[in-house]
């Protein structure tokens, strides 16, 4: 009597431990597909990004309180390569059309976004003319 109750109550843990498991398992996969999110800033500059929505990209190549915004569409595919659309730009007038000259509306580009813990790397950028994007973008970021 006492053997079968051990074993129901072994067999029991297993299944409880397995179920965790797997939950924890799920979580890290619906992570994983969410995509990135987030506040970010890079640490050694004044730049910062958001992952404003589930597809809403937000650029701050001078940092928050420069004024100026960079908002892009964005798609993550299954190897993690951000690709994004620049959608809109916010801005004074004058800079604003400084800005259409380097990055503008409908301007596509991609990148690759690691992030572990409350650290990431934005890198390998990659576009039409990306030199400019590449200067301002990449880099180590810090979750803020």
């Amino acid at each position: 009597m006492y053997r079968r109750t051990f074993v129901c109550g072994a067999m029991a843990t297993c299944v409880a431990l397995g179920s965790l498991s797997a939950l924890a398992s799920d979580e890290k996969a619906d992570k994983a597909k969410a995509g990135p999110s987030g506040a970010w800033a890079r640490k050694d500059g004044m730049q910062a990004i958001e992952f404003a929505d589930k597809d809403v990209l937000k650029l701050f190549p001078h940092g928050k309180e420069a004024g100026i915004v960079v908002v892009c569409s964005y798609s993550v595919d299954k190897e993690g390569l951000i690709k994004a659309k620049i959608t809109e730009l916010q801005a004074k007038e004058e800079v604003k059309a400084k800005l259409k000259e380097l990055v503008p509306v409908g301007y596509e580009f991609s990148f690759k976004w690691k992030v572990k813990d409350d650290a990431a790397t934005l890198g390998d950028v990659k576009g039409e003319n990306p030199e400019h994007l590449k200067a301002h973008l990449e880099g180590d970021y810090e979750k803020r």
